[in-house]
């Protein structure tokens, strides 16, 4: 993918104050079309760029256990209630923390769902993070709950890092198809976005698992 493919991104117009506002709530999420998949050459390229900081990484979890399931209900607290991390998983979260820093990408605030295998990829990549309810797993919810939750997603995606810096957010692929109407599949993939200043943000592509590999192998 050229520089110029990846700059023109897919623009997501969205005003801060109507999504401020409750009748926001009652309204479809915005939709955007899956972005272009980064190869590990497109992501190695755009390394000087993410070293300014200024981008959001929305980071899916790492792959989870196959004979583990959510319960009903799910207790926050207590990871014996939800479906966790592989040993890949936690493989695939120490490669991206991995990856970043030997890249020397600056990795700002890091917001994760309060769920555990959303923490635990977290804190494996990135040694710690804040828990947020916004990002709270959108799947299970009413559906004006899940509206709630890609509204307030919309907003992290468009915050502003600090300067210098990029920001993740951890978390799962239902909040990402309210906010904008796509999945980040497979587990452990990374969408790129870039916040505008005014309220929006670009959808800029997506990272596979196995691309942080190659990275780190340079």
């Amino acid at each position: 993918m050229s520089h110029s493919m990846f700059s023109m991104g897919v623009a997501v117009v969205l005003c801060a104050a109507s999504l401020g506002a409750p009748s926001a709530l009652a309204q479809p999420a915005e939709s955007v079309p899956t972005p272009v998949t980064l190869s590990a050459d497109d992501l190695h390229a755009l390394v000087p760029q993410l070293r300014n900081g200024g981008y959001v990484f929305y980071l899916r979890h790492g792959v989870t256990r196959l004979d583990q399931q959510d319960r009903q209900p799910v207790a926050k607290d207590d990871c014996t209630t939800q479906r966790n991390l592989s040993d890949e998983g936690r493989r695939q979260a120490e490669t991206l923390g991995a990856a970043m820093l030997k890249a020397r990408i600056p990795v700002g605030r890091v917001l994760s769902s309060p769920f555990c295998r959303c923490l635990d990829t977290a804190r494996l990549a990135f040694a710690s993070a804040e828990v947020s309810e916004d990002l709270y797993f959108a799947l299970g919810l009413t559906k004006l709950e899940r509206q709630a939750k890609g509204a307030a997603l919309r907003r992290l995606l468009a915050e502003v890092p600090s300067a210098g810096s990029n920001s993740v957010l951890v978390a799962h692929t239902a909040n990402l198809e309210e906010a904008v109407g796509f999945w980040p599949k497979p587990e452990g993939t990374a969408i790129l976005f870039r916040p505008d200043g005014s309220g929006g943000f670009r959808a800029l592509g997506r990272i596979p698992p196995d691309a942080w590999a190659m990275l780190v192998g340079r």
